[in-house]
């Protein structure tokens, strides 16, 4: 069992001397309180019924029963009376009234007194004590002539008495706590200090690297703090620089990746892209293909994609600089949606894209770029919807800036998550690089704008683009049309807009 400090005791000590000073005084000052004020309700209530007794003189002595029952009444209005009788002589009733109050009543009975006025047959006995002086004064008698009763209650001054003991017990436990306090901060001992330096150390060793020792008021205690907290800074600095040496060697292991990575890109990949497309050129001479073809059409623009897709992924560690130009971000939505729709369509994944009415979505833009960013967000859109899924893309235009928010049918982005979908290499797939959304943030970041990820109100999740605009005009590709856009399927792709194919 740990022992107490002499601290501790003497805080106890006090506690209990004050808490009893207080129970003792407490106790007297009720009982005093108590008995004083008992007693002023009932020298109140005495009052009250001789006052009534003396007015109720003349109705008693004429029965005038109408008199007396204003008297009781205004007598009942008091607080604390129940109910007022008014006897004659006999004990018979002239008044009557009461009203409900509940817990007990006391009763106080004062008795109605004539008395003969001094002035009465002044004349006649001045003239007969003066003729017969054998005839002495007698002191004038006093005849009752009936009784007052009043009951009352004492519900009113008992809760007045609970009241204030109340408050005085409050009152005493404030005190007694506001004591002990101020008796706690004064009898502090000096080895306080040195707890606060032992619970320091304690904590710190427990991974609590930022806490700092307050220097006390001895000179000893003071000199202590400050050299802990010295050592404690040193080890601070320390640990920040050793951090940022790791995190700029796990920077130099991502690039080293990223550059073995970005050779075999180049060899497995952008070398039978050039094989297609030189094998797309020979069938289009022998077979006499239409270069109008719409498929042969978005075979070429995908082989050329696909070959600026790959040199940007080898320059992935660098920022590409835009070639920006005049163009309509909401045809440049409209492309990038019905080339994937043919992707995946046969996935039954439906497309529904409603761009925004009015005027048109004019920003100076790498249209290359922004193509594969969109098509980067709505072929991570259609992985999270699924076979049979939908994605719906929407557009709205405001004053200065264009808003894209993507939404999917899938399950939506784990909150936990939420912040590093953007981040590379980061996938949630088994057969995803986590570059896509890398690709699509650094583009649209360096176009000016802003991209965020978040889960929609009804069901999966929503990615929210945000560009500037011009005021001037697109230099290049078709205006989108004014009216609301189809629903694209794998029937009806690349019917509705047929300009929508070429970029």
């Amino acid at each position: 069992m740990k022992r107490l400090s002499i601290h501790s005791r003497l805080v106890i000590a006090a506690f209990l001397v004050i808490g009893a000073v207080a129970l003792v005084l407490g106790t007297l000052g009720i009982q005093v309180t108590n008995h004083f004020m008992h007693e002023r309700f009932h020298d109140r209530i005495d009052f009250l019924a001789r006052y009534l007794a003396m007015n109720s003189e003349v109705g008693v002595l004429i029965s005038d029963t109408r008199g007396l029952n204003s008297l009781a009444h205004n007598l009942l209005g008091e607080e604390d009376v129940a109910r007022v009788m008014i006897l004659d002589s006999d004990d018979n009733t002239l008044v009557d009234l009461e009203r409900p109050e509940s817990g007990p009543l006391s009763m106080v009975e004062t008795p109605v007194v004539f008395k003969r006025a001094r002035g009465e047959n002044l004349l006649f006995n001045d003239a007969l004590r003066q003729t017969n002086p054998f005839i002495s004064k007698q002191p004038e008698a006093e005849v009752h002539i009936g009784k007052v009763r009043i009951y009352f209650s004492t519900r009113g001054i008992n809760d007045l008495t609970r009241l204030i003991g109340r408050q005085f017990l409050w009152f005493s436990v404030v005190a007694c706590l506001v004591a002990g306090l101020v008796f706690f901060l004064v009898s502090r001992p000096m080895g306080t200090e040195l707890k606060q330096l032992t619970a320091a150390a304690q904590q710190i060793g427990r991974g609590d690297a930022e806490l700092r020792v307050i220097p006390g008021r001895l000179p000893e205690t003071r000199a202590l703090a400050f050299s802990f907290n010295a050592m404690l800074d040193s080890l601070e600095h320390s640990q920040a620089a050793l951090q940022k040496v790791h995190q700029e060697m796990s920077r130099q292991k991502a690039l080293a990746e990223i550059g073995k990575f970005s050779l075999m890109i180049a060899h497995e990949v952008k070398n039978p892209l050039a094989i297609i497309k030189s094998s797309l050129d020979i069938l289009k001479r022998e077979s006499r293909l239409d270069p109008e073809n719409t498929m042969v059409g978005y075979i070429e623009d995908e082989i050329v994609r696909l070959n600026r897709l790959i040199e940007a992924f080898l320059q992935f560690s660098r920022p590409a600089k835009p070639a920006f130009r005049t163009i309509d971000l909401n045809q440049t939505l409209a492309d990038a949606v019905a080339r994937l729709q043919m992707t995946h369509g046969d996935n039954g994944i439906t497309m529904h894209i409603s761009p925004a009415p009015g005027r048109i979505a004019a920003a100076r833009a790498d249209r290359d770029l922004l193509t594969r960013a969109f098509s980067n967000i709505i072929d991570n859109a259609c992985a999270a919807a699924g076979t049979g899924g939908s994605v719906r893309v929407s557009t709205t235009i405001g004053t200065d800036y264009w808003r894209a928010a993507i939404i999917d049918s899938g399950e939506g982005i784990d909150p936990a998550i939420a912040q590093r979908v953007f981040e590379p290499f980061f996938t949630t797939r088994s057969k995803g690089t986590g570059l896509g959304l890398a690709f699509a943030a650094q583009v649209i970041l360096a176009h000016g704008g802003t991209i965020e990820a978040d889960n929609a109100p009804e069901g999966g999740a929503v990615f929210t683009v945000r560009l500037p605009l011009t005021t001037g005009p697109p230099t290049a590709g078709p205006s989108l049309p004014q009216e609301k856009g189809p629903v694209l399927n794998a029937d009806t792709c690349a019917v509705a807009n047929p300009d929508a194919r070429r970029t």
